[in-house]
């Protein structure tokens, strides 16, 4: 898998985003995953399906690369899986690689608050014991307001 690729059908490897080149001013490293959980509200989750808008997701990950990179002065790399992905599986990453880190983990925390905010993408549970489910979403931002 390319870590130029932002929008990954099924589960991302959190290795080949820690492994990718670093730039030489930067000290810090922060990074956020987030995995399939084998819950959900007290019901018993066996994977999900991610949909989504590819040209505006894609269009969208850029931009919160970008506006990371002039607020917190940080490198930054997010991606979002689509497709099957099964319980433990990688569905989101953000690494962010900065002078120090302070400016890492605010660059990390704005930026997966960012995705989930403004990248339409949505969510299909697949429960154990019931019919899949979307979840609820939210009204999607532009990335400047997240």
């Amino acid at each position: 898998m390319s870590t130029t690729q932002r929008l990954h059908q099924g589960g991302l490897l959190l290795a080949d985003w820690l492994n990718a080149a670093a730039p030489a001013d930067c000290g810090a490293l922060a990074c956020f995953a987030g995995t399939v959980r084998n819950q959900h509200e007290g019901r018993a989750v066996s994977g999900m399906h991610y949909h989504a808008y590819p040209a505006l997701a894609e269009a969208r990950l850029l931009e919160i690369e970008n506006e990371a990179a002039t607020r917190f002065g940080a490198y930054i790399r997010v991606a979002h899986a689509v497709g099957e992905l099964a319980v433990g599986d990688v569905s989101v990453v953000v690494v962010v690689h900065a002078p120090h880190r302070a400016e890492a983990f605010s660059a990390c925390r704005w930026a997966i608050d960012a995705i989930k905010q403004t990248i339409p993408i949505w969510k299909e549970e697949r429960y154990l014991d019931a019919p899949s489910r979307f979840l609820e979403g939210q009204v999607l931002k532009p990335v400047k307001d997240a």
